[in-house]
């Protein structure tokens, strides 16, 4: 969803390394979806390094596009990695600078690597980029986000429909949320199994308050929020 604040979000390496997930959410903020993508120098080097050969580096676009620091923040000292308890090691560091930062949801392809005693303590939450997007973009925003996808692409799938059918694959609840802009489009089954978990933590991460409800702190989404996105 659109909002007049937009609320930065932290984007995990493996969001990052994945370039359909990253390019959505970067040109959405850019189009003016209510959000603004932040990580840290070490997410930055990690998702370059599971790049395939030929995929294009964070760190390049970043210095393409001049981003600069307006994307990223410092990584987290030890003494919050400390603070840790029930997530993965390999991921203390991300949820750690999100926390440092002030940031209070994370984008991950990896829900379940982040501990629930950890998230709940922070007041954090980790969400599946499929998840996210379906819950943030509004269907203009989403419009205009793989109109600018496909003015950069020479290959197929180099049209916002075909892009939408590409997207659907590994983002089904985002084609589905997407329906209505390209009703006449149809995706293809994934071969891949559904994460196990799409969400975790006590924020909503379109507006980041505290969610209360069974229903909310299912879904990720406060009631507000809710209506508004249906």
């Amino acid at each position: 969803m659109t909002g007049e604040v937009r609320r930065p979000v932290f984007l995990d390496a493996d969001v990052l390394a994945a370039p359909m997930s990253r390019t959505v959410l970067i040109l959405a903020s850019l189009a003016g979806a209510g959000f603004v993508p932040r990580w840290s120098p070490l997410a930055e080097a990690e998702a370059d390094r599971a790049l395939r050969p030929g995929q294009t580096k964070v760190s390049d676009l970043r210095q393409r596009f001049a981003w600069g620091t307006t994307v990223l923040i410092d990584a987290a000292p030890s003494r919050i990695l400390e603070m840790m308890t029930d997530t993965s090691e390999t991921d203390r560091h991300i949820i750690a600078a999100a926390w440092q930062a002030g940031i209070t949801v994370v984008v991950t392809r990896n829900v379940h690597d982040f501990g629930r005693a950890d998230l709940d303590r922070l007041g954090m939450a980790a969400v599946h980029p499929d998840a996210f997007a379906a819950a943030i973009l509004t269907s203009s925003t989403y419009r205009t986000t793989l109109d600018a996808m496909s003015a950069g692409r020479l290959r197929p799938p180099n049209t916002p429909e075909s892009l939408h059918a590409a997207l659907g694959v590994e983002h089904p609840r985002l084609f589905e949320a997407m329906r209505s802009v390209f009703p006449d489009v149809e995706t293809r089954a994934s071969h891949d199994s559904p994460p196990a978990e799409v969400f975790r933590g006590n924020r909503c991460v379109v507006c980041g308050q505290e969610l209360t409800g069974p229903e909310s702190l299912a879904s990720g989404v406060c009631p507000e929020c809710g209506k508004k996105s249906g």
